[in-house]
């Protein structure tokens, strides 16, 4: 029985430490896209619309730091209206699961590509205003 109770307890003791180091590991990697988004934006130009753009995306991406993200699209759009700008807006929408304002975002950069090239491929767009309009269906 002490065998047990002691086999027990080093497995428990084992499995704790394995979850603190891969819980390590996944906070680093987060550390690490937040303080290169960061960069991106404070590196930037006032009025690099794209570099904030990009910055609020890898944020998004990983789910992390999605305030400062919000903030950086925003502004990226205040400087200028462009279809990378509103994806990176749908894409922050799905993950906060507030899909009718991700359908919408979604569908203004679909347009916004469209006035740019008539034959642009727009199934990624579109695939992501679909899920959007059927998760807001939900």
């Amino acid at each position: 029985m002490k065998n047990l109770v002691k086999t027990t307890s080093i497995f428990a003791l084992g499995l704790m430490l394995m979850a603190a180091q891969v819980n390590a590991s996944v906070l680093d990697r987060e550390d690490k896209t937040v303080e290169k988004a960061r960069a991106l934006a404070k590196d930037c130009a006032p009025d690099d619309w794209e570099a904030f753009a990009k910055a609020a995306d890898m944020c998004i991406t990983k789910k992390v730091n999605l305030t400062e993200a919000k903030e950086w699209f925003e502004k990226s759009l205040a400087i200028k209206e462009s279809s990378l700008g509103h994806e990176v807006a749908g894409d922050y929408y799905m993950v906060s699961k507030l899909y009718r304002d991700a359908a919408k975002h979604y569908i203004q950069s679909m347009k916004l590509v469209k006035e740019k090239s008539n034959s642009a491929d727009l199934s990624e767009l579109q695939a992501k205003v679909e899920k959007a309009i059927v998760k807001s269906k939900q």
